[in-house]
């Protein structure tokens, strides 16, 4: 039990840095629990299909599953970025249905290819996505609000930080799935 605890801290701290990044645009508490809450659902679900669909699936993604979401990253981390350059609301961006959408989506497929192994070693099925998820939820709460409180204390347009931390966390899980 403890084994998948510690697997559902390392896969949800990517939430953690996504919701601290989108934490520093101006977006409601109720977006925040709502974009969290997204997350979390996308956490759960994902090891479920993967310990349902079996190693194939895993075998099929390989590695263009660390580049997919890293592309999301980016693209994501960018948009923030210019639209802050040239001085647009970046709300829009934790508004739209890209962050309850399109980045929880992306960041979950490594929970897939985790609920595949957990599967295969023949952990218990809801109780691992359960707890994964509820991890995942947690940490990406905890990254938006406390996105938020950063907001507060940044001078100058706290945005861009959000935007580069995007950007940044894209590069490094690039440069982290080749070692």
């Amino acid at each position: 039990m403890s084994a998948i605890l510690v697997l559902g801290l390392v896969l949800g701290l990517d939430n953690l840095q996504v919701g601290a990044a989108l934490g520093m645009l101006e977006v409601s508490r109720r977006r925040r629990w709502a974009i969290a809450l997204a997350f979390g659902a996308c956490e759960t679900v994902m090891p479920l299909l993967g310990m349902l669909l079996g190693r194939r699936l895993g075998e099929f993604l390989g590695p263009f599953t660390e580049l997919f979401g890293s592309a999301v990253l980016a693209l994501a981390g960018l948009l923030i970025i210019v639209m802050s350059w040239h001085e647009r609301d970046t709300s829009q961006v934790a508004e739209g249905g890209f962050a309850l959408l399109g980045l929880p989506v992306s960041l979950s497929i490594d929970n897939l290819l985790a609920g595949v192994g957990l599967g295969a070693l023949g952990h218990p099925v809801l109780w691992s996505a359960l707890a994964i998820g509820a991890m995942s939820t947690a940490l990406c709460a905890l990254g938006l609000f406390f996105g938020g409180w950063l907001r507060q204390r940044l001078p100058g347009r706290a945005e861009l930080v959000g935007g580069m931390g995007l950007l940044v966390l894209s590069v490094l899980r690039l440069l982290g799935s080749d070692t």
